[in-house]
């Protein structure tokens, strides 16, 4: 209650509160204040801001626990001979596993690399397409849009077997399969970004003279484009799986391939072996989307103080 004494001081005393008492009493009080303020500020936890370096070990070390766990359970399960080698091999045994593909493997990633990438890239440019020229004509939505809303609940792996029959047995299958499924994603949700779009920024735009050709390009593409990348990103992870899936029926070389010969000799550390290929192309593919997202995304408030969002919740 000590706080409240200057203000009992220039009343209760009968002095006014616009007189010298009141002022000697608020200078009484500030200064208290100020002293309670640095003795709290003193007593205050060291910052945590402990450069840009530490802050980056300090990151690295929490992403790779999770995994390094995992590994030292697998690597102690294996070890203990708690589980048979058929199942889940030791770290040695997929070392010699790939080992034994080196003659294979080079040509195998290559293939299943070069195939994945086209059709993924195709895939991309034909959704975006879709999307963006379906929101900008209702002519083309309304001739488009069923088909895609009939395409996009079937289940691309059922489409395999009329692509094999449709285009042999070869890359093109593959490619017209990893195209089909990527270009389905974006399509749809490029129409929904459209759609998602502020009135009041298409308004503005046309309250200042722009003309519809002239929202579009500076209005809709803009906004939608974050939301886009996102899309991107699943996409690309989609990819890799299309890519497997078609290479389990219709392929002569690449990592499907080369998992279908090895599964028929019951040879599970070479499985694994691509599996975690199969993983390490994807991580590089969404590594390399989400850096080229910075820079064209460099203007939105995801990219600037990292967002309101993690503001809040603390997210660093």
């Amino acid at each position: 209650m000590r706080g409240h004494l200057p203000l009992r001081d220039s009343f209760s005393e009968g002095r006014k509160p616009g007189g010298r008492g009141a002022v000697r009493a608020t200078h009484r009080f500030t200064k208290r204040f100020r002293g309670e303020e640095k003795a709290l500020i003193s007593a205050s936890p060291p910052s945590r801001d402990r450069g840009w370096l530490a802050t980056y070990k300090y990151e690295v070390a929490r992403r790779v626990l999770g995994p390094a766990l995992i590994v030292a359970a697998w690597v102690g399960v294996t070890e203990a001979g708690l589980v048979g080698g058929i199942f889940l091999p030791k770290a040695s045994a997929l070392w010699h596993a790939f080992r034994g593909m080196e003659s294979t493997y080079p040509q195998a990633l290559l293939s299943s690399v070069t195939m994945t990438l086209t059709g993924f890239a195709l895939g991309t440019l034909l959704g975006i397409g879709l999307g963006l020229g379906m929101a900008y004509s209702r002519i083309a939505r309304e001739l488009l849009g069923g088909v895609i809303d009939f395409i996009r609940p079937v289940p691309v792996f059922a489409m395999i077997p009329l692509f094999v029959l449709w285009f042999g047995i070869g890359r093109t299958p593959q490619i017209a399969l990893i195209t089909l499924g990527t270009s389905v994603i974006l399509g749809v949700t490029t129409l929904e970004a459209v759609r998602n779009v502020p009135t009041v920024y298409i308004r503005a735009a046309l309250t200042l003279g722009a003309s519809r050709w002239t929202v579009y390009r500076s209005v809709i593409v803009p906004w939608i484009l974050p939301h886009l990348l996102g899309a991107i990103r699943v996409a690309a992870a989609a990819s890799w799986g299309l890519d497997v899936a078609a290479e389990f029926i219709g392929a002569q070389s690449g990592l499907g391939y080369l998992m279908v010969v090895r599964e028929s000799y019951l040879d599970t550390a070479s499985l694994i072996d691509i599996v975690i290929t199969y993983s390490i192309l994807a991580v590089l593919l969404d590594l390399l989307i989400r850096n080229a997202q910075r820079p064209l995304t460099r203007w939105t408030e995801r990219q600037s103080a990292r967002g309101i969002v993690g503001t809040i919740i603390g997210a660093r």
